[in-house]
Parts: C-alpha cells; sequence; structure tokens
C-alpha cells in the first residue's frame, strides 16, 4: 500500500520548449536521494495538461526507466471519456505503476452520478489500482468534486479504487467525513502543495503528495508523525512554512515557475522553461525567494 510522501514531478524543458530527459532523470534522482517514499509523473505539477499523449507516455518511459521500481510509481492520466479511460489503464499497465492518479472527466458537468459511474467503471475494468482525484481548486475541475458518500460508494463498488487525492479548500474536512466510510484497505492523501498537511494528517491521510524541491520538510515531520511525535511534526512544518507557501500560496503556475527556477539554480536542469500559457513570471522577484530558501537547513538551499 502506498503511504508517506510522494512528489509529482515537474517535466523539465529546453528552452526551445521540448521535454529534457537527462533533465527529468536528473530530478527523479534528487528525488530518490531525498528518500521519497514514491514518485509519480503526468499531474498538475508535471504540466501534463500542455502535453501531448506521446509526451505523456515519454515522460513516464523515461521515470519508469530511472526509477527501476526503487520506489514505486503514480502516473497521472486525465481522459474525458470512460473508454480512454480503461484504455489509457491498459496502455499504462506495462510501466508497473503502483496506482493510476485519475482525474474525472471535466469538460461537460454530467452531474455526481455519472462521475460515481465513471469511476466504478473505470475501477472494474483496471488492473492497476486507481488513485481518484479530486481537484476542486482547479477551475476546470469545480464542478467535479464528489461528496464524501459518493467518494465511499465507489470504493465499495470497485476495490481497486484504492486511493484517494483529496486537495483544493476543505481537503482535511472532507477527510475527516470520508474516513470513517471508506474500507479499511482505502487509503486518502492530500496536495495542494503541502499547505495544509498537518490538517490533513490528523484527519487521516496516509501521507502527501507535493511537488519537488523541498520534501525533505514534509519527510522531516512524517518521520516525527509516524514516530507519534505530533508536536515535533508541527513544529517542521512551521519551520518551513513560509517557503511552502512562497511556492504553493500564489497559484499552480507561479509554483511551476519558482520549483524550475529553484532547480535551475540547484543544478538539476538546465532550463527554467514553462510551457505557454502561463502567468507572468518576474526574475526580480528571485533573489527574495531565495533567501526565503536558504535560510533553511535544505539539501536544495546554498
Amino acid at each position: 500500500m502506498l503511504g508517506g510522501i510522494i512528489p509529482i514531478l515537474f517535466t523539465p524543458f529546453c528552452a526551445q520548449g521540448q521535454i529534457d530527459a537527462e533533465g527529468l532523470r536528473r530530478i527523479v534522482r534528487f528525488e530518490l536521494d531525498g528518500g521519497v517514499h514514491g514518485i509519480g509523473i503526468n499531474g498538475f505539477a508535471s504540466e501534463a495538461y500542455k502535453l501531448s499523449d506521446a509526451e505523456r507516455l515519454q515522460t513516464v518511459a523515461i521515470v519508469a526507466a530511472e526509477l527501476a521500481d526503487a520506489v514505486p510509481l503514480i502516473i497521472g492520466i486525465a481522459p474525458n471519456s470512460r473508454s480512454t479511460a480503461i484504455e489509457q489503464a491498459r496502455q499504462y499497465a506495462p510501466y508497473r505503476p503502483a496506482a493510476l492518479m485519475a482525474l474525472p472527466p471535466a469538460t461537460m458537468d454530467n452531474g455526481e452520478r455519472a462521475l460515481v459511474e465513471h469511476y466504478v467503471a473505470l475501477g472494474q475494468a483496471s488492473k492497476v489500482p486507481i488513485m481518484l482525484q479530486q481537484a476542486p481548486h482547479i477551475p476546470q475541475y469545480r464542478h467535479t468534486e464528489l461528496s464524501a458518500e459518493s467518494l465511499a460508494e465507489i470504493a465499495r463498488r470497485a476495490p481497486t479504487v484504492r486511493y484517494f487525492k483529496l486537495e483544493g479548500p476543505g481537503s482535511a474536512a472532507k477527510m475527516s467525513e470520508l474516513a470513517p466510510m471508506l474500507p479499511a484497505a482505502a487509503r486518502m492523501f492530500g496536495g495542494g502543495g503541502g499547505i495544509t498537511v498537518l490538517s490533513e494528517l490528523e484527519n487521516g491521510a496516509a501521507g502527501l503528495i507535493p511537488g519537488v524541491g523541498f520534501n525533505q520538510i514534509f519527510l522531516a515531520a512524517w518521520a516525527k508523525w509516524c514516530a507519534g511525535d505530533s508536536a515535533g511534526a508541527a513544529a517542521i512544518i512551521a519551520g518551513g512554512q513560509a517557503l511552502v507557501r512562497a511556492v504553493s500560496g500564489s497559484g499552480h503556475e507561479m509554483s511551476l515557475h519558482l520549483r524550475k527556477q529553484l532547480m535551475l539554480r540547484q543544478g538539476a536542469i538546465a532550463c527554467a522553461h514553462v510551457r505557454q500559457p502561463t502567468v507572468p513570471f518576474d526574475a526580480d522577484d528571485l533573489p527574495g525567494f531565495f533567501e526565503i530558501v536558504d535560510a533553511l537547513d535544505l539539501r536544495v538551499a546554498r
């Protein structure tokens, strides 16, 4: 079963916008060397919504080969039909993912019942465990949030739907409501860059699925949490909160810019290109950002 700190990798690009395969391999190594409990690719943090189908396959192949089963692999999918979801589950199965992190179809608002049946059908058809992702903080997915009752129904009817990634405003409260309804084998995870990780852990999360760069903070807090030292975990999170908020508190696209700039300075990637369209980024803000980073005792700091 998955648990702990499992970052979603960003996709590094060269200045011309193509995938930087060697940079992606170095990002994998950086996170593995830090002791993460798993690796994810093709989520929001990977700019998967800006990649072609062929590029999404390319990133999976690169990451899976570099991991070589060292830790569990999560692969994100965002199919807009049931048949496509089932086909993608088959397509990615040879890469031996521990879970497919599946966003709901979002182009149309077909109602909650249609989404329930979608996930049940996907779970029943897939041999790979499914992680149902709820992301109401992303504009395209605001109308796809499911109630705790619906999430629990999916878990009961399709046991392959084994994981639930709940992020955005109210994630901890949703976890508190959902936890007693889930089968014993199901697990919940937080996201959102870790801004509310402590509340999520307090309400039943089995770990966090953040971005890359400074997971040393979350790993240290997780170790304290698992040892029963909730006060120690809270102190570590509080100590890193300025950095967490600087990266994850200004919107998703800005977090991409800052994480890439951080790993560019660290030397893992050669270019901090973020695909368009994206938000304006002012390099004049970087000295203040790096001051926050370097005030902490992190591998990525100077």
